[in-house]
């Protein structure tokens, strides 16, 4: 069937194929397909983000199945990956019956069985827009597949050859093939592959630009335009045949029929999986600041799955987000940290599209519960929103807090309740090695304990102290006293230092706050990468910092005269309450 058939664009494309059974002759299909051959060993994935358009291609298989039948449940689910696999020599009884359906009072078809010789898999790949079909005779610009294979006949065994042999082929597919409007997704459209009023059931004499011969089968479908937002598939078996005299007569016209042998067969096709999507991307850089987004002119009540990536290059520290859609007088908001691209610290939804065909979303910073979310860090964030015209391709749960599942994605170091743990030990250090940042950590620790950054690590801030009976701790850089801190306060090194450190600790700890040694004293740090490495040494009170000797520079001196006096007066403020 020739690509100009088809209308249809930016949709995701899958060679298929299904196994019926193996002929116990000689003849045989070439390379071998027990594994994809290597054209069609490929996954691709196309997006195009304006127009909600994404897609995945894939090799998937559909099953067989009789004239008018409708196909099993889900046949993408059953999988035989890029092979083109031989099906019954003679024809399949779908193909029988079409054809004499179509061509029985004047053609004569008669199952003759296997081939001596093979077919020969010369190119068969799926094809998209970001991997066009490659074909001059054809625009390539378009989705779908490429298939061409050569006949080898075995003409000492007596395989046919010369003009006399042709090509039938039967396809199955959802959607009209005069202009791609989807049909029927459960009972396919299921006929001989030739133009209308054809005189004979011959693939090669409909599509002679094609360029299929006696030894050569060529077919490019394909999709080409912008006809609609709809799955299409497209299935086919493609059978050898030789035309041969000594027809019989048929005994109401008198017409001597045209008598046709069907040979070896094989099964191959293509499918396409659309699913509307549109992706956004912001900031967020404080915990008050929140971004809206809108989709319009989509389907009513089609069900919809909006998902936050916070994980993206040049964040530090990623936001930590909640998730808001309006759904008419409706409300969904999660702040569960489910996403599944998230960096821990992102949320996902479902709902359902507006009545006027809207979504609408609102993106912020999850800035509340005190210092147990973290929330006060910026940075840049996707949100990527799905919108399924069908729902039986919709893999989520609907509600108002399902998060894409309605499970919590909570990962270690979110909370000072579930800190990351050491990974290793190093004498008396406790070793994190390669741990993301702008977590909560827990060493064991008595009165205090030392931080010593590892390979290229630096510390750039203290993001939070933790909650506890204690609320006085004294952070130290070298010798000198930084000062004191409370739960809800941070240390900005890089602001009062300009630049990261690589060693500090924390002193003047009264009491502890998990029951374990691994929850002892949590801590909330970021580094000057996303991930890092440092080790933590519980320290006495007699190895601690006891004065604060003079800066190693004036301007030096002036920053941390000014701000220790400013958290004295603080400090003082706070007791005298």
């Amino acid at each position: 069937m020739p690509s100009q058939k088809y209308f249809l664009v930016f949709l995701t494309t899958a060679v298929l194929v299904t196994l019926t059974g193996k002929s116990s002759f000689a003849f045989s299909i070439t390379p071998d397909q027990t594994q994809p051959i290597k054209d069609s060993d490929r996954t691709y994935k196309y997006e195009e983000y304006y127009d909600f358009r994404q897609g995945v291609t894939r090799l998937d298989a559909w099953p067989d199945f009789s004239p008018g039948k409708p196909f099993p449940p889900d046949p993408r689910r059953e999988l035989n990956k890029g092979q083109v696999v031989e099906i019954r020599p003679g024809g399949t009884d779908g193909l029988l019956y079409l054809l004499n359906q179509r061509f029985g009072n004047f053609w004569e078809f008669v199952p003759k069985g296997n081939l001596a010789g093979s077919f020969n898999i010369q190119n068969y790949y799926a094809c998209n827009a970001d991997f066009p079909c490659i074909d001059g005779r054809y625009g390539p610009q378009g989705v779908g597949a490429y298939f061409k294979l050569n006949y080898i006949p075995d003409v000492e065994r007596g395989d046919p050859t010369g003009s006399t042999v042709h090509w039938i082929q039967r396809i199955l597919l959802n959607f009209d093939i005069e202009n791609g409007q989807v049909i029927n997704d459960q009972i396919p459209n299921d006929k001989i592959d030739i133009v209308p009023n054809a005189g004979s059931p011959y693939y090669d004499e409909s599509y002679p630009i094609s360029g299929s011969n006696p030894t050569l089968f060529f077919d490019l479908p394909y999709v080409a335009g912008s006809f609609t937002r709809k799955n299409h598939y497209f299935y086919a078996e493609t059978y050898l045949v030789n035309e041969v005299p000594g027809g019989t007569k048929d005994p109401q016209t008198g017409v001597v029929k045209r008598k046709v042998e069907i040979y070896s067969g094989v099964r191959w096709g293509w499918e396409n999986i659309y699913t509307p999507k549109k992706t956004f991307v912001d900031s967020l850089y404080s915990s008050g600041e929140t971004d809206t987004f809108q989709l319009t002119k989509l389907t009513p009540g089609a069900k919809f799955h909006a998902e936050i990536n916070n994980d993206i290059s040049g964040n530090i520290c990623n936001p930590n987000t909640y998730l808001e859609a309006r759904h008419n007088s409706e409300t969904l908001r999660s702040d569960n940290d489910s996403s599944s691209v998230g960096d821990g610290f992102a949320s996902a939804l479902t709902g359902n599209v507006s009545s006027d065909g809207t979504i609408n979303l609102t993106v912020g910073a999850y800035g509340g519960g005190g210092n147990h979310i973290r929330g006060k860090d910026g940075g840049k964030y996707e949100l990527a929103v799905q919108v399924f015209e069908d729902e039986n391709d919709f893999p989520y749960v609907i509600g108002a807090n399902s998060g894409g599942g309605g499970v919590s994605r909570e990962r270690p170091g979110g909370t000072q309740h579930n800190p990351i743990l050491p990974n290793a030990r190093d004498g008396n250090w406790q070793v994190f090695r390669n741990v993301p940042g702008c977590r909560w950590y827990d060493p064991h620790t008595t009165y205090g304990f030392e931080f010593q950054a590892l390979d290229d690590t630096l510390f750039t801030e203290i993001l939070d102290f933790p909650i506890g009976d204690d609320n006085r701790f004294t952070v130290s850089v070298g010798d000198t006293i930084v000062g004191e801190f409370s739960p809800g306060e941070s240390l900005d090194f890089v602001s009062l230092f300009g630049h990261g450190i690589s060693n500090f600790k924390i002193t003047d700890i009264d009491s502890l706050f998990g029951s374990t040694e691994e929850t002892a004293f949590p801590i909330q740090l970021a580094f000057n990468d996303r991930i890092g490495s440092f080790k933590m040494r519980p320290i006495s009170k007699e190895s601690s910092p006891q004065s604060v000797p003079e800066s190693s520079s004036v301007f030096g001196l002036l920053t941390l005269g000014a701000w220790g006096f400013i958290k004295a007066l603080k400090i003082k403020s706070n007791k005298q309450q």
